[in-house]
């Protein structure tokens, strides 16, 4: 979809150049009708409103590459009002939104209706993904300009089926790569997740590794390069949990196949043994693995071979998650603290500052193919955060946006929440409060 952008003219003054420390610099930053004019010290607002930055830290706005707001259709999960609002208190100002319940996006139709829906009450620029199934094969290319890519569900997960049959699959890659769009795929194999449930029938959380193991993945994303190398097939590996999973992506990448992952938060700050603790509070899909596999998680991501950090934001009412283990539904919030958590990894000094934040901005816009997004630099859009990175705070999920009002981060004391969030040179969100009601617009993308 194309989108001409537009917004308010803003002068920054007085922050400080991303990374903290001794080198970081005085930098103000002008916006013009929402796109980046100029960056330097002791710029001219020239009629544009001034922000002073009081020495706050400035880096872009945030994009989170994998989001469920559950909207249309379980609005009371979430929703975009709440979702969005989510978003900016974590730094967030774009998101790519991946509709796993009913409406799905299977028709240019259903797609464009779930825009406008979508563009009534985000307060954030979004993308949402059309669903790659047998019954949207036909509605590929007419969906392809109003997409960044097709979702497809390799292994079933909350809401959506897999795909397991071999046919059916080159099919869908090769539909989608001639309508010109990547796939996004959640890469678990379906038959070895059946195996899983059979073989661990008295599972609880703790088990949850065992039940979707690190086998189902890896032979999953097996199966997906190989998909692309007789396709020619664009393919993005979405919430990677495997130090396994990495290592075929960098092979498959070694020898020329379009192929890019993304991680998720979970995946590098808790383990298997952390969800035995937290029980189905840890439970997602797929399953949260080893510390081994977070620590070749966090390597993949700082040597380039998996791109991005998207949350995977999918909420439930706590009342949902505490059903019996086979009953409570996978899937956790945390898009309202991406910048906090990435952040935690900088501080624990297993990523550099440089890459942390790459993973959320300029990474993260590049895998997915979003112009104009997740860099300070002139033209592109004023999505503008500032932040203290000495400011610490307690999570408590009660106090959170989201409607599920828990967090698997629950007491943790993290660092550098967003003070102030601008969006295309607006000012949306000010010491954790919004300021905007809506005001979001459909993703710039790509021409097919």
């Amino acid at each position: 979809m194309t989108n001409q952008t537009h917004g308010e003219s803003l002068l920054v003054r007085g922050a400080r150049t991303f990374p903290p420390g001794p080198g970081a610099r005085a930098v103000d930053v002008r916006v013009r009708d929402g796109l980046i004019e100029a960056i330097g010290a002791g710029l001219e607002a020239e009629g544009a409103e001034v922000l002073e930055a009081d020495g706050l830290t400035i880096i872009p706005g945030l994009v989170d590459v994998h989001v469920h707001f559950r909207d249309p259709g379980l609005e009371h999960k979430e929703g975009w009002d709440h979702g969005s609002r989510g978003a900016l208190h974590g730094g967030v100002t774009s998101v790519v939104e991946v509709q796993n319940n009913a409406p799905l996006s299977i028709s240019r139709e259903a797609l464009s209706a779930r825009l406008e829906h979508v563009r009534a009450s985000s307060r954030v620029d979004f993308g949402c993904l059309a669903n790659l199934l047998p019954a949207s094969e036909g509605e590929l290319e007419a969906m392809a300009p109003l997409t960044p890519a097709f979702k497809l569900f390799l292994g079933g997960s909350t809401g959506v089926g897999g795909q397991d049959d071999r046919e059916t699959l080159a099919r869908l890659f090769a539909a989608a790569t001639a309508a010109g769009r990547m796939i996004v795929a959640h890469c678990e194999d379906e038959d070895l997740l059946r195996e899983g449930k059979r073989s661990h029938p008295a599972a609880t959380a703790a088990e949850h590794h065992l039940v979707r193991s690190t086998e189902a993945e890896v032979e999953s994303v097996r199966t997906s390069i190989e998909l692309c190398r007789e396709t020619g097939a664009e393919l993005h590996v979405f919430h990677l949990s495997t130090g396994e999973g990495a290592r075929l992506v960098a092979e498959a990448r070694a020898e020329g196949l379009s192929v890019s992952a993304s991680t998720a938060p979970h995946y590098l700050l808790l383990d298997n043994e952390r969800v035995a603790e937290l029980g189905n509070i840890g439970k997602v899909n797929p399953s949260i693995k080893t510390a081994d596999d977070a620590a070749a998680l966090v390597r993949a991501l700082s040597d380039g071979v998996v791109d991005a950090i998207g949350t995977d934001h999918a909420p439930h009412p706590l009342a949902d998650k505490q059903r019996e283990y086979s009953h409570a539904p996978s899937g956790m919030p945390s898009v309202d603290l991406l910048w906090p958590l990435t952040w935690e990894l900088s501080r624990r000094g297993v990523m550099t500052p440089e890459a942390a934040l790459a993973a959320v901005t300029s990474r993260a816009a590049d895998t997915l193919h979003l112009p104009g997004k997740g860099r300070l630099t002139p033209g592109h859009d004023g999505d503008l955060v500032l932040f203290d990175p000495e400011e610490r705070f307690v999570v408590r999920g009660a106090k959170l946006p989201s409607r599920s009002r828990w967090s698997a981060y629950e007491g943790w004391e993290l660092a550098g929440p967003p003070r102030v969030v601008v969006r295309r040179g607006e000012v949306c969100l000010r010491d954790g409060v919004p300021t905007v009601s809506a005001g979001g617009r459909p993703l710039r993308l790509h021409p097919v």
